[in-house]
């Protein structure tokens, strides 16, 4: 049983880093955090998840995402 709780470990490190790659690639081309964000965002990552990418934190990934949220909004009533 132990044996299996190792390998169980194992493979969660090796798909935490996985997906760490991906998530990298995906914004690596874009500028700033908050293209950055909003990328990670729509693949289904958590403003905490994200920070960590980015190094900044939870409540800057947040704000960065909510502020593009309302400017979205905005431009979509001025059309």
């Amino acid at each position: 049983m132990k044996d299996n709780d190792v390998r169980l470990d194992e493979l969660a490190e090796k798909l935490n880093t996985i997906i760490r790659l991906l998530a990298l690639s995906i914004i690596s081309d874009s500028g700033s955090l908050r293209e950055s964000a909003i990328r990670l965002q729509r693949a289904g990552m958590a403003p905490k998840d994200i920070a960590a990418l980015c190094d900044t934190t939870a409540n800057t990934v947040s704000v960065a995402l909510s502020t593009a949220k309302r400017d979205a909004k905005k431009r979509r009533t001025t059309r």
